[in-house]
């Protein structure tokens, strides 16, 4: 529980004041098909970035399915936290990601955790980061999909969404 607080607390203190987000914006990440992505290179748009461990990857199936039938031109970022003590290969993680992952679907690697240590983040459980246009996390949430966390997102992607 304690541990939950303080991943809250250092999560808000982050959206509060954008900075840390600078750390990881930048950082270009391969994907399962080798493709490069970073968030810079979807400034302008509102982001949601999805970190979670590699080994609990299906936790954001839920979180996908969700928010895409209720936002169906929202960008998303996949991120895969992929722990230091991991005994697969980093080519190794990405051949499952292929044969788990529907094709076509884009989860980044972060081989050194970057996202995860930048931002203080507990990776053991979905990470649902809102980013705005100009790149400044503005909100974080944290925990498994369940119906009332759901509608917190919805609610606050789609006032940001409806913004000018």
């Amino acid at each position: 529980m304690l541990a939950l607080l303080l991943a809250v607390v250092t999560l808000a203190a982050h959206a509060a004041g954008g900075a840390p987000i600078d750390a990881v914006s930048t950082v270009e990440l391969q994907d399962q098909y080798g493709e490069r992505d970073s968030l810079a290179a979807h400034r302008g748009r509102l982001v949601l970035v999805l970190v979670v461990t590699a080994r609990r990857l299906r936790t954001i199936r839920p979180w996908e399915e969700d928010l895409r039938l209720r936002f169906d031109d929202l960008a998303v970022l996949r991120v895969a936290d992929v722990p230091a003590d991991s005994k697969a290969s980093p080519g190794q993680v990405a051949e499952k990601l292929r044969e788990r992952v529907p094709e076509g679907v884009s989860v980044l690697l972060d081989l050194d955790r970057r996202w995860a240590t930048a931002l203080g983040l507990d990776t053991g459980a979905p990470n649902l980061l809102v980013i705005g246009p100009d790149g400044e996390l503005l909100k974080a949430f944290a925990g498994r999909h369940d119906p009332e966390l759901a509608d917190r997102v919805a609610g606050f992607l789609a006032a940001r969404l409806e913004a000018p």
